[in-house]
């Protein structure tokens, strides 16, 4: 038993230390190139299949990371491990042009543990944002393409108490690093020089988020949990770094023509975010749940530049239902999750709006005497402009998450 906690722990160690290029890899939506491309939200394990609920969730088999005050809800004897991937096919339109392309990454890595009766902790590595693509073009007597990739990851430490009866506190202390690179190479036709600009932003600094989560039972079978996240804004801490490349196709020679280095500290912010949310709970049973968020992006500069991106607004409602935890048919121990969102981006693109669409639906499949919990979780998403259409994009993803359940901290009398 010793020797089985021990590799466990070894494991989630390696994993959470070498994953270093979480967020890349992870999108393909020419969308990323702006701001600082695709944000991620937290949602692990069931919220995926709930439509990313999670401001108002608590449970103590799953681990929420939506709401840092959740943490302290769980037993005090156990020890939650989640990992979890993904693999998500993209079609793209813009006029008679179609694509397609498909993408899969290692997601995320968690651990929650208890510090005592009324405290517990978690640690872990999730994405921030993403950016992939990769297109081109023709211009007056040339071609260019234009490839974008990275991402911003995020390591986190997270406390929670439980402070009196239903009132639950807590907090993260996340770190931000990682490497964001936009490259636009120019061809010209009628000689052989050629011309690449680089532009990269590179991101390395401390942010803090607040929780609060409360729970009233209404009676044995009915409660409901009430919940809010905070984040105050920051202004990022990190270097941009710009070259000019000038090459010849024949010899194969390049120069440098210019390269700088400089602080993003005056010219890069993260806004005010604000969430909010419930959850509903019969009988252990039945989870019916609703979030909002909020984020200031108007406000903050985006390269030097304030109100270069929109405020963003996204809703979510979903659910999750378990027939009979009791029963000995397998179908109805299992646990079944449906959700929809709407995400109204932070992305400005050419003066037009972005919006977003989105139905889940997931499956909770219990293994190792039902403690731990297999999540599987299928999102469809829709993206597209508005007043202007220019690229619709559709999005299928499959994700698959592990909760390891164990009681770690239980002193057997005999062995």
């Amino acid at each position: 038993m010793l020797k089985n906690k021990i590799s466990i722990v070894l494991i989630a160690l390696s994993l959470l230390g070498g994953m270093s290029s979480l967020a890349q890899n992870n999108t393909n939506s020419p969308y990323s190139r702006y701001g600082y491309g695709i944000l991620e939200d937290n949602a692990v394990g069931a919220n995926r299949g709930m439509g990313g609920v999670g401001y108002g969730f608590q449970s103590g088999r799953q681990i929420n990371i939506k709401n840092p005050a959740s943490y302290a809800a769980m037993d005090s004897l156990t020890f939650l491990f989640d990992i979890g991937v993904s693999l998500q096919n993209t079609w793209m339109k813009e006029n008679s042009l179609k694509e397609s392309e498909v993408n899969g990454n290692l997601d995320y890595v968690a651990l929650q543990f208890p510090l005592g009766r009324h405290m517990a902790g978690s640690a872990g590595l999730t994405p921030f944002s993403s950016v992939g693509y990769s297109f081109g073009g023709s211009i007056p007597n040339g071609s260019y393409t234009q490839v974008g990739e990275g991402g911003i990851s995020q390591a986190f430490i997270g406390l929670s108490g439980h402070i009196y009866k239903g009132l639950y506190l807590g907090a993260n202390v996340s770190y931000l690093f990682g490497n964001i690179e936009h490259t636009t190479t120019l061809l010209p036709k009628d000689n052989t020089i050629g011309s690449i600009f680089l532009k990269k932003l590179h991101v390395s600094d401390f942010r803090v988020e607040f929780g609060l989560q409360y729970t009233h039972n209404i009676n044995k079978k009915n409660r409901i949990t009430v919940g809010a996240v905070y984040t105050p804004e920051k202004k990022l801490l990190g270097r941009t770094y710009t070259y000019e490349e000038i090459y010849s196709t024949t010899s194969g020679s390049t120069s440098v023509s210019r390269s700088d280095s400089s602080s993003i500290k005056s010219r890069y912010s993260l806004p005010t975010s604000i969430g909010a949310g419930f959850t509903y709970v019969w009988d252990e049973r039945l989870t019916v749940g609703a979030d909002v968020t909020f984020q200031d992006w108007s406000s903050v500069r985006y390269d030097g530049v304030k109100d270069s991106l929109n405020n963003r607004l996204k809703v979510a409602i979903g659910a999750e239902f378990l027939p009979n935890p009791m029963s000995g048919n397998y179908m109805k121990r299992m646990r079944y999750r449906l959700g929809a969102f709407y995400n109204h981006s932070y992305l400005k693109v050419k003066g037009c709006d972005i919006d977003e669409y989105g139905i889940t639906c997931g499956f909770g499949f219990p293994v190792r005497r039902d403690k731990s919990i297999l999540n599987l979780s299928l999102e469809y998403l829709n993206r597209q402009s508005t007043p202007t259409s220019f690229i619709r994009e559709n999005f299928l993803r499959v994700s698959l998450s592990l909760t390891f359940n164990e009681l770690w901290f239980f002193k057997r009398k005999f062995e």
